[in-house]
C-alpha cells in the first residue's frame, strides 16, 4: 500500500505523515516513506503539537516491529522530548523493545545515549572509592600556585570546552548542544581561576551559573569518569576527554581551601525521575556516585525540584503505569570529604546548595512508594541515604601540609602492597584445590540464601508480589513442601462490590495486620489473594497478589496447613473475572510444579458455599483439563471433619 506523499520540500508535513504512520502502526507505509524522503533528518525532529519525535511514539505505544525500522533508518535514541524530558528508552512501554534501544546503543553508538548510569551498586564499594582516591592522590601535593594547575585548566579550555564540546554540538543529538557563546562564558571563569589562582572559587560560579554546563559536565562524568579507574578498558580514543574530566574533579577535591567549606549533616535533594533512574534504589543497597549532585539544606527548595503535586501532569503509559515519579532524597553526610556548602560561592545563593562530590558511598536506609497507596501523592518517591564512612577516613578538607602524603611515599606503598599481592598469590596456588570446592559450597548456599521465597516464577506475570500491597515482614516462615495435592478456597467478606487496586492493597494490608496482630500468625493467613474488579466495568481486572507465596506453610486450614496452598477470594467469586483469576494461578503453579496435576480442591468449615460452587464450576469446565476434584463421595461429611483455622 502507497503512503500519503508529503508535499514537496514541506518538511513539516513530512514529520506530521510520518508521526501519524508511527502511532497507528503503519510499518508497510512508513518503509514507502522512507524509501523516498531526501533528509532522513527528519525523523530525529520533533513535531510542534507533540513535542516528540517518531521513535518516542512508536516506543510509546509499544510498535516494536516499527522501532527496529525507525532505528535502522538512523531514529536516535536520546533525544528527549520537550513535554515530559523523557528518551524513548525511558517512554518504551515493553522490556523488548528496552532491549532493541540498548542492543542499537552497544553495537552501533558511541554518543547515542538513550539512557545513562548515573551510580553504580555494589558491596564493595568502599574499596573502590579508596582506589580511586589514590589513583587521583598526586593532585593532593599541589597548592593554588602551583603551575601545573595553570596547565591542566589550560588543556581543559582547550580541549574539553573549545575542542570537544564544540565538537559535540554538531554530531550529537540536541540535549547536548551548546553554542559557542555559552562555552565562551564559561571559558571567561576558567580564565579567571587560572590568573587569579582561585580554581575552587570560580568552578563553583561556572557550575551554578548556566542550566548547560552542569547538566553536560554530570553527562559526561556518569558515562566516562570511570574510564580513567578501570585498566582493563583502552580508551585511547577519548584520553584527553577523560583526562580533564579527572582534572575537573580532582582540582576541586583536593583544594587547599576547601575546607572552609566542609558540611556534615542532613541535606536534600529533588527530582523528577524515570522507573530506570529508580531502580537501583533498594533497601540496604550501597550506591556510588559518579557526577556531582546538587542538593539544598532547604526542604522546601528540594520540594520544589521534585516537582511537589505535578505528579498528575507527568508522564504515563496508556494503561496509567507512571513513566515518572517526584522524587525526594535525604542524604545524611557524616565525613568531612564528601560535600561542600556552596551558598557564598554560587550564583543562585537562595537554593542554599550542597555540593556532593563524586565518589561518595551511600547506603539507602528507607524508600517509601506514596505513589503506590495514593496516586495523587504530593511527593511520589521518598528515599533516606546514609554516607557509609570509610574507617581508614580521608583528610582532603582537613589535613596540612605535614600531614599531606607525598608522591614518594605512596609509590613505596604501592610497592608494598604488589609483594603482599605476590606472597598471596604463592599461597593460593598451593591450595588451590581446597579452595575451589570451598566456592562451590558458598556458591550452593547463598543461592540458596539468596532465592526470595516469595517470588512467583517470571512465566506467572500476572501474579504481584508482596511490595505490591506493602506487605510487613513475616517473623518467621516454614519451607511447603511441593507439589501440593490440595488447593483450599476461602471467601474473604468485609469488602466493597468494587475495589480499585488501592482498596485491595489497603484491605490485604489490613488483613495482615489483623492475622498477626490479633490472631498471632507469623504472616498473613493465606498464600494469595484474589482481589479487585468491577463486573460492569470491562476496563477493570481482577488481580492476584501474593501472600504466603508458593514455598511457605500458610495458616488457613490447619489440617492441611502443611500439604495445601490457601486461596483467598475478595468480591464475587463467581464473577468471569474472579474464576479467571483462579485458574490463571492454578495453571502457574501445575506449570512450574507448585501443585500436583490432579489435584483435590478442598472445602473449609466455614465457606462451604464457594466450594461447592467451585466444584461444580470445575466439573463442567472443559477448557481446564489439568483439574481433577477427587471428591468423597460423603461431602458433607468431609466438610465437617475439617478442623477450625488458627
Amino acid at each position: 500500500m502507497i503512503a500519503p506523499a508529503p508535499e514537496p520540500n514541506n518538511k513539516e508535513s513530512t514529520l506530521d505523515i510520518l508521526y501519524d504512520l508511527c502511532r497507528e502502526n503503519q510499518v508497510e507505509k512508513l518503509q514507502n516513506l522512507l524509501t523516498v524522503i531526501d533528509d532522513i533528518n527528519v525523523l530525529n525532529t520533533i513535531q510542534n503539537s507533540t513535542g516528540s519525535t517518531c521513535l518516542h511514539v512508536a516506543c510509546y505505544y509499544g510498535h516494536k516491529e516499527l522501532v527496529q525500522v525507525l532505528l535502522d533508518h538512523g531514529a536516535l535514541s536520546s533525544v528527549r522530548n520537550l513535554r515530559h524530558n523523557l528518551t524513548p528508552y525511558e517512554e518504551a512501554s515493553t522490556d523488548d523493545i528496552k532491549q532493541l534501544l540498548i542492543n542499537k546503543r552497544i553495537f552501533y553508538s558511541e554518543t547515542d545515549y538513550d539512557h545513562i548510569q548515573w551510580s553504580i551498586t555494589g558491596h564493595d564499594l568502599i574499596e573502590k572509592r579508596r582506589e580511586f582516591l589514590q589513583t587521583m592522590h598526586l593532585y593532593r601535593t599541589y597548592d593554588n600556585h602551583h603551575p601545573i594547575i595553570s596547565k591542566l585548566l589550560a588543556e581543559v579550555i582547550h580541549y574539553y570546552l573549545n575542542e570537544y564540546l564544540k565538537n559535540i554540538s554538531f554530531i550529537s543529538n540536541p540535549e547536548d548542544r551548546i553554542t559557542e557563546d555559552q562555552i565562551k562564558v564559561i571559558e571567561d571563569y576558567f580564565r579567571k581561576a587560572i590568573d587569579e589562582k582561585d580554581y575552587l572559587t570560580y568552578f563553583i560560579k561556572a557550575y551554578t551559573l548556566t542550566d548547560y554546563f552542569y547538566r553536560i559536565l554530570n553527562k559526561h562524568l556518569a558515562i566516562y569518569i570511570l574510564q580513567y579507574f578501570d585498566h582493563t578498558k583502552d580508551f585511547c580514543s577519548n584520553y584527553r576527554l577523560v583526562n580533564c574530566l579527572v582534572h575537573i574533579v580532582t582540582l576541586l577535591k583536593y583544594h587547599p581551601d576547601i575546607g572552609k567549606y566542609q558540611y556534615k549533616g542532613v541535606c536534600y535533594r529533588g527530582m523528577r525521575i524515570t522507573e530506570n533512574d529508580l531502580n537501583p534504589y533498594k533497601l540496604n543497597q550501597h550506591i556510588l556516585n559518579q557526577s556531582f549532585l546538587s542538593s539544598s539544606t532547604d526542604y522546601e527548595v528540594a520540594k520544589m525540584f521534585a516537582g511537589e503535586g505535578a505528579q498528575s501532569e507527568m508522564r504515563h503509559t496508556v494503561d496509567q503505569r507512571p513513566l515518572q515519579f517526584s522524587c525526594l532524597c535525604q542524604y545524611t553526610i557524616v565525613q568531612n570529604s564528601t560535600a561542600i556548602d556552596v551558598q557564598e560561592l554560587s550564583m543562585r545563593p537562595a537554593e542554599k546548595e550542597i555540593l556532593i562530590l563524586p565518589f561518595t558511598v551511600f547506603k539507602v536506609v528507607n524508600i517509601k512508594r506514596n505513589y503506590i497507596d495514593n496516586p495523587q501523592a504530593r511527593i511520589s518517591v521518598e528515599i533516606e541515604l546514609e554516607e557509609c564512612e570509610d574507617p581508614d577516613g580521608d583528610s582532603a578538607f582537613t589535613s596540612s601540609d605535614n600531614d599531606i602524603r607525598k608522591t614518594e611515599e605512596y609509590e613505596k606503598q604501592i610497592k608494598k602492597r604488589k609483594r603482599l599481592y605476590a606472597l598471596v598469590g604463592s599461597l593460593l596456588s598451593i591450595i588451590v584445590l581446597a579452595l575451589v570446592l570451598a566456592l562451590i559450597i558458598v556458591f550452593v548456599i547463598k543461592k540458596n540464601y539468596d532465592e526470595d521465597p516469595y517470588l512467583s516464577p517470571k512465566d506467572c506475570s500476572s501474579i504481584l508480589n508482596r511490595n505490591a500491597w506493602n506487605a510487613t515482614k513475616s517473623t518467621a516462615r516454614d519451607d511447603l513442601p511441593v507439589p501440593v495435592s490440595y488447593i483450599v478456597v476461602h471467601e474473604l467478606t468485609g469488602y466493597n462490590r468494587s475495589m480499585t487496586q488501592q482498596d485491595c492493597t489497603q484491605y490485604i494490608n489490613e488483613l495482615q495486620r489483623w492475622n498477626m496482630d490479633i490472631n498471632g500468625y507469623a504472616d498473613i493467613a493465606h498464600n494469595f489473594i484474589i482481589c479487585g474488579g468491577d463486573e460492569n466495568d470491562n476496563s477493570s481486572q481482577q488481580q492476584i497478589y501474593t501472600g504466603r507465596g508458593w514455598k511457605s506453610v500458610g495458616a488457613h486450614c490447619v489440617t492441611y496447613n502443611t500439604r495445601s496452598l490457601g486461596v483467598a477470594i475478595a468480591r464475587d467469586y463467581t464473577s468471569t473475572k474472579s474464576l479467571n483469576a483462579f485458574k490463571s494461578l492454578m495453571e502457574c503453579g501445575t506449570k512450574n510444579k507448585f501443585i500436583e496435576q490432579n489435584y483435590t480442591l478442598v472445602g473449609h468449615y466455614y465457606f462451604p458455599n464457594i466450594y461447592a460452587f467451585y466444584l461444580n464450576y470445575f466439573k463442567n469446565d472443559t477448557q481446564t483439563p489439568y483439574i481433577c476434584q477427587q471428591r468423597p463421595s460423603d461431602n458433607d461429611t468431609i466438610a465437617k471433619t475439617l478442623k477450625k483455622v488458627e
